[in-house]
């Protein structure tokens, strides 16, 4: 059986708002609590205004932290998440002396599984996320095109 807290921590990790805020609205409504079986939700009515309102308020912090990837030599990459874009920007500066032009913000690429090369581990940033203390923090460099994740020495 997959609990309602299975399910909502399963929506906060992957930053799934709408069905985070959705659990939410109902837990706080004693419509569901969290060791009942989450096909529970499906029988439910959801407030849908309540949980737009939720989902801009964002009082679980939802998509706070996020991808961001830069332009480097050679078609690399260099993966960062953070809050902020410029937070990653000064990171990367700090690591490798070097000023990068372009910052993307790359949420899309955190559903895809990546190969850490240090370790063998193939997971999805999303999971890996779960693993890093404090942001921003640098994820590695990968070639254009390729799921694999290199880090590079600090100073390389």
């Amino acid at each position: 059986m997959i609990t309602v807290q299975d399910m909502f921590d399963y929506a906060l990790e992957m930053d799934l708002s709408h069905l985070a805020n959705s659990i939410y609205w109902a837990l706080q409504k004693d419509k569901v609590t969290f060791q009942d079986d989450s096909k529970k939700l499906q029988a439910i009515e959801f407030d849908e205004v309540e949980i737009k309102r939720l989902m801009e308020k964002n009082d679980l912090n939802i998509g706070k932290v996020k991808l961001f990837v830069m332009d480097g030599p050679d078609e690399w990459y260099a993966f960062y998440l953070a809050e902020h874009s410029l937070d990653a920007y000064r990171l990367h500066e700090e690591l490798f002396r070097e000023q990068q032009p372009k910052i993307t913000r790359a949420d899309r690429l955190m559903i895809n599984c990546m190969t850490f090369m240090e370790t063998g581990a193939e997971e999805c940033l999303y999971e890996h996320k779960k693993e890093i203390i404090a942001y921003p923090a640098y994820v590695g460099h990968a070639k254009a095109g390729e799921r694999v994740l290199y880090r590079v020495e600090v100073g390389a």
